[in-house]
């Protein structure tokens, strides 16, 4: 019996599979250093963290108080990494890593990944309102209760050496960890925070002041996008700013200029200790000033490098642990498995459809409006009921027609002038609104409407969708002018959107929503099993929870305005000297271009005068998110419309993307929009 072949859909399937379950496996065995750093993941009420805590206080004998505010209902998220050297006979130093705004824990991978390799013990909560933590854990002194918690219950530990608390933040995060330092380290504290080193969202560290018995050490990134507008200036090291930071630890100081790396003392400048040792002092201050960005904090091997050498400055090489290189590090092979499954979520939109869509009882809910047959021949269906047989005598008599000469020629001025028309305005519009778009949305939609960061890029992406419109319109009149004359039928732009009634609409919707949720279950698995996300640096896949379905839902419209527009302009830029993927690769270039020249305009800018050349620094940060989005919805609004013979799978399935995954990524990360 002559053995069935796997379809080309079935292999792209089982490959798609292979590639997360491998990438699932190498991200574990690098988070955990060989599975020899242990990890633990918690979710839990603050009353039920203090009950936790007294356990481990009954059995090491500490006296530590409770700083947080208890509750027994609102859950509170963290994670601890043990390497093997910390015990109780043998406790280490401790680090608590405190995410930015829109981040979460797992933004701390290059911090807990390195320190707990080294021998550290971490600890990295989830802050109020963000990852799995909820809002309402938060208390007047800002979002601290998640820092202050973490650092409490670390204190508790038996593997960790109470006298080697620091901390280490980002952006809000530092705010939030200097909050969580002040609101521990007064008079009459049973254990203090003795160390912190502050990565970027520089201007955090003022607040810390004078902490006799704390070591500190900040990095302002000299292309940090909200440094820089803050301070003025990429040169922080002969700002007043760095001068008061040190003065503040050794107030003789009288220079105008910090050197860098310089460690100062109350006594004066000392040098740096040896690899791996401490500094033997308590109290101290370093600044430096790498040519980095403000996600290049969490993000970068230089940023990593000074958090390892600071915390050995501070502790020293923890005890049964081996002193290794600040520049071996290993996170960034954890991030290519992060990258390898963002690019299969990203792809299995096709595989899975490509499967789907050849399943019996799906074919029979004919929601595609035409049939594409062996012989790549398109049949309509929607353009009258016809039964299987009817279809198959259709796409017979239609394999007799070369589909591919009935499509315009781009040689023809009276196609190309009207590409011109549409393409030129399009293109050059974004570059006009983004910033005045995403400047705009706090006065239109006030402060309780959604999230934030959202709803510049939100109402941006509206106002592109109904612009995108509109040039359909004037591309349609343009083609009726330039074939006036010679009485072409010109089509209109919106007939790819038709359909045989509502109903198809309804099973196209569904089968989309199916589609999503499908392509969501392996990051469910990843997260859930190893709290593993996909992605890079600040583009994370996030898993979207229930709770979220309003936000969703809220701004959902916005994004489908815009990819009804993007997809049907995919539809129309055919033409039969270009193959598909040249027409597809023009859209995703027409839809890349304008963030291209946003990025390279601000960012040159930047590096030239030190200072971005569009104001405050948010939108400029959220903008590198929009590059991925532009190349999927282009490639899967045309592969949705080859398949179905409309561009409203197209338009739900990447609507329904982009909006999940920008509502999941402000819990996780920065937003995760885009625009034409």
């Amino acid at each position: 019996m002559k053995q069935k072949k796997l379809s080309a859909s079935s292999i792209a399937l089982i490959a798609l599979l292979g590639t997360v379950a491998v990438s699932m496996f190498g991200y574990s065995l690098v988070k955990t250093n060989g599975y020899t750093v242990d990890v633990t993941n918690y979710q839990m009420t603050l009353t039920d963290l203090s009950e936790k805590m007294a356990e481990n206080l009954a059995e090491n004998g500490r006296d530590i108080d409770v700083l947080f505010t208890l509750n027994d209902t609102y859950n509170y998220s963290f994670s601890t990494f043990i390497p093997k050297n910390a015990t109780k006979d043998n406790p280490a130093p401790v680090v608590i890593g405190c995410h930015g705004y829109n981040n979460s824990k797992e933004m701390q991978l290059a911090n807990y990944v390195e320190l707990a390799k080294r021998g550290f013990v971490v600890v990295t909560p989830d802050l109020a309102g963000h990852g799995y933590s909820d809002a309402e854990i938060i208390d007047y002194t800002g979002n601290t209760e998640g820092v202050i918690a973490a650092v409490n219950y670390a204190m508790t530990m038996d593997e960790v050496d109470i006298n080697k608390i620091g901390l280490i933040g980002h952006s809000a995060g530092d705010l939030d960890a200097v909050n969580a330092m002040n609101a521990i380290n007064v008079a009459g504290a049973k254990a203090t925070v003795s160390s912190f080193f502050c990565p970027c969202g520089t201007i955090s560290a003022l607040f810390a002041g004078a902490h006799p018995g704390v070591i500190l050490g900040v990095a302002a990134g000299k292309y940090d996008e909200l440094d820089t507008y803050y301070f003025s200036t990429s040169h922080f090291m002969d700002s007043f700013l760095a001068t008061l930071m040190v003065k503040n630890v050794y107030p003789a100081f009288a220079d105008t200029v910090v050197t860098e790396g310089q460690w100062y003392t109350a006594a004066g400048p000392v040098d740096a200790p040896a690899a791996g040792q401490a500094l033997g002092v308590d109290t101290a201050v370093a600044i430096w000033n790498p040519a980095i960005t403000h996600v290049g904090g969490m993000f970068t091997i230089e940023a990593t490098k000074l958090a390892i050498d600071f915390f050995y400055a501070a502790y020293g090489t923890p005890t049964n642990a081996k002193y290794i290189s600040s520049s071996l590090q290993s996170w960034p092979v954890a991030v290519v498995f992060q990258l390898l499954c963002l690019l299969a979520f990203f792809a299995s939109p096709i595989v899975l459809a490509s499967c789907l869509l050849k399943v019996k009882a799906i074919k029979e809910l004919k929601i595609c409006s035409r049939e594409v047959t062996s012989n790549n021949v398109v049949v309509d269906l929607a353009a009258e009921k016809i039964d299987s047989d009817e279809t198959n005598e259709k796409a017979l008599d239609a394999s007799k027609v070369d589909k591919k000469k009935e499509l315009p020629s781009i040689k023809s001025w009276k196609e190309f002038v009207p590409i011109i028309v549409t393409f030129v305005p399009l293109i050059l519009f974004p570059i006009f609104m983004y910033y005045p778009c995403y400047n705009a949305a706090p006065r239109l939609f006030g402060s309780t409407f959604g999230i934030p960061n959202i709803n510049g890029i939100a109402f941006f992406t509206l106002v592109c969708g109904v612009f995108s419109i509109f040039m359909l319109f004037v591309n349609w009149i343009a083609k009726k002018l330039c074939h006036l004359k010679d009485g072409v039928k010109v089509v209109s732009p919106f007939s790819y959107a038709k359909l045989s009634g509502f109903a198809q609409f309804g099973k196209l919707a569904l089968f989309s929503l199916l589609l999503v949720l499908l392509m969501y279950l392996p990051q469910f698995i990843a997260f859930k099993g190893i709290q593993m996300n996909f992605g890079i640096s600040v583009y994370v896949v996030g898993l979207p929870r229930f709770e979220w379905l309003p936000e969703i839902l809220k701004y959902l419209p916005f994004w489908l305005v815009f990819m009804f527009a993007n997809t049907l302009l995919n539809a129309g830029a055919r033409f039969k000297e270009i193959p598909e993927w040249g027409s597809t690769l023009f859209i995703a270039l027409a839809n890349l271009f304008p963030i291209v020249l946003l990025i390279v305009i601000n960012y040159t800018h930047l590096v030239t005068t030190g200072q971005t050349y569009f104001t405050f620094g948010d939108p400029s940060i959220m903008i590198w998110n929009l590059l991925a989005p532009m190349i999927l919805i282009a490639v899967l609004g045309r592969y949705f419309y080859k398949k179905t013979g409309n561009i409203w799978m197209g338009t739900i399935v990447c609507a329904l993307i982009l909006t999940t995954m920008s509502i999941a990524i402000t819990r996780h990360t920065t937003g995760a929009m885009f625009y034409f």
